[in-house]
């Protein structure tokens, strides 16, 4: 596979359910991370004064955020939703990307070496036919 800096379209409009799965798994090893050292400190300190069911409440708490920036992660994932970050000074800034011409390298940066690729087509993923 060629390595190149395709330009007009972010990856999160192109690739809408892969941004929110990964969403989803960086909210999942933070959750776990919290609800691992959260626990056995409550436990100590306050497990006395809570309820027995309190840590069920507190992992669901915990999957229904995840859960909700899943969902979050999905909507501003939408190309209206892109549209609207980038009116608001929010976007991505791949509309602002200068056009390139085919054959040339990228001679700075971290992509030194990297051709840079010409005109064509948005990346479109295989997912979005659904829509």
């Amino acid at each position: 596979m060629a390595k190149h800096i395709a330009t007009g379209t972010p990856t999160q409009v192109a690739h809408p359910v892969k941004t929110s799965l990964r969403t989803a798994v960086a909210y999942l090893v933070a959750a776990a991370i919290f609800l691992s050292a959260a626990i056995p400190l409550m436990q100590e300190h306050l497990g006395d004064y809570l309820p027995e069911s309190w840590v069920v409440w507190l992992t669901g708490a915990a999957a229904f955020l995840v859960a909700l920036a899943t969902f979050i992660t999905r909507l501003m994932a939408l190309a209206q939703a892109q549209d609207f970050l980038a009116n608001i000074g929010l976007g991505t800034g791949v509309e602002n990307e200068p056009e390139t011409i085919a054959g040339e390298f990228i001679t700075d940066g971290p992509y030194e070496g990297f051709p840079v690729a010409g005109p064509h087509e948005p990346t479109r993923s295989p997912d979005r036919d659904w829509q």
